[in-house]
């Protein structure tokens, strides 16, 4: 079996992590933790509905 490797997109991948600051990645922590909560909370709410 043969693995092909796409160069290019890999190394637009590895650019583009190397640019992100410890700050923005806390951000994108905090916000992806917020959506999980939001999203809780919706199954929740729909589950207490449906009885």
């Amino acid at each position: 079996m043969t693995i092909h490797h796409d160069k290019l997109a890999y190394g637009k991948l590895a650019s583009a992590t190397e640019d992100m600051t410890e700050q923005e990645i806390a951000d994108m922590l905090k916000a992806l933790s917020e959506n999980e909560e939001e999203e809780e909370k919706t199954e929740t709410e729909k589950g207490q509905s449906g009885k």
